[in-house]
């Protein structure tokens, strides 16, 4: 096997611009840069790069959406051009588990020398519809000393509650809408701060304007210093979502200590426990999230202990070395059977 050291990994992106990452697949991507000294990245993708750079591995990241799936399509047929072998890397995606399966994510498949998927559900999608049975399962990427280190910052005492993930109906926004009609009715003191973009944004942000006024802030798409800084302001994160798997900003936020609020769907159970370090609300019920809601507002004691619990869970179980040793591990795989 090829020495470690001069391996050179391109690793690609549906978007290297953080302001339009919606789905944190960049934030992944920078965590993985910073942590892993013992290969040579590169980020840029030209066809020319792949020699250029004398490219030993794409490392393709690749949102499971129908853009995504065509955009990623052609990136991989220019690596199988160039003879370089490709790890691909699935961070979920709205399709995802469509039970139809698609003829270009096959070719992909096909061309990919080692697959990675965030859950045991994603592998059994994928060993089921697309008949790859062999994935590797890497759950996802969080660089715990640095939301860890954030410092929370109280500007007053009312809760304070964050949703920060893409703009889609699926997500629950709009019963997140309905739940803070019925709070604001009890004249109860809170805030809402809400960051992303997505298909809903410009229906829904004029609709939290309306109804919460001075007690709704939209931030858009925000990273670095821009999503510390909503993280440090707030005490809940919000993610009432109808599916998901491993959601980034959950994990991140729960890292610095904020107390989600989710649903009970995907691969959030894995590590969300209701009642130690979350509260669960039932899908598509805005009546069972304003109840929950209400509870935490009401006995703000709640939170301390909850918040303490969250951070103890991404801390335990997402050390970034372990992530980086199984990432690795998969290279080195890669390389052998190249």
């Amino acid at each position: 096997m090829m020495k470690a050291e001069k391996l050179h990994i391109l690793i690609t992106a549906p978007s290297l611009n953080h302001g339009k990452d919606r789905c944190g697949i960049s934030s992944v991507i920078q965590t993985i840069i910073k942590n892993n000294e013992k290969y040579s990245y590169y980020q840029s993708f030209f066809p020319s790069a792949l020699r250029k750079n004398h490219i030993d591995i794409v490392h393709q990241n690749f949102l499971f959406d129908p853009k995504g799936i065509s955009r990623e399509y052609i990136i991989n047929q220019w690596c199988r051009l160039f003879r370089v072998p490709v790890v691909l890397h699935i961070h979920g995606g709205i399709v995802l588990m469509d039970k139809t399966s698609n003829n270009l994510v096959k070719k992909i498949l096909k061309n990919s020398k080692a697959v990675i998927v965030q859950s045991s559900k994603e592998k059994e999608f994928l060993s089921r519809n697309y008949q790859y049975p062999d994935a590797f399962i890497l759950e996802n990427c969080v660089d715990v000393p640095l939301f860890a280190g954030i410092k929370k910052e109280k500007q007053s005492p009312s809760p304070v509650f964050l949703f920060m993930d893409r703009i889609h109906e699926s997500k629950g926004l709009n019963e997140l809408l309905e739940a803070f009609k019925l709070l604001k009715s009890d004249h109860l003191d809170f805030s809402f701060i809400l960051c992303g973009d997505g298909p809903l944004r410009k229906s829904i942000v004029p609709q939290f304007e309306s109804v919460l006024e001075e007690r709704f802030q939209y931030l858009g798409v925000v990273s670095g210093r821009d999503k510390l800084d909503a993280i440090r302001g707030a005490d809940y994160f919000l993610l009432p979502s109808w599916s998901e798997e491993l959601p980034l900003p959950l994990l991140e936020t729960m890292a610095a200590g904020l107390v989600p609020i989710v649903t009970n769907v995907g691969s959030v159970n894995f590590f969300v426990k209701n009642g130690e370090n979350s509260i669960f609300v039932e899908q598509k019920n805005p009546q069972d999230l304003y109840q929950k809601m209400k509870a935490l507002i009401l006995n703000p004691d709640l939170y301390k202990a909850f918040s303490m619990n969250a951070k103890n869970t991404i801390a335990e179980r997402y050390d970034i070395q372990d992530y980086i040793f199984q990432l690795n591990f998969i290279y080195e795989y890669l390389w052998i059977k190249r």
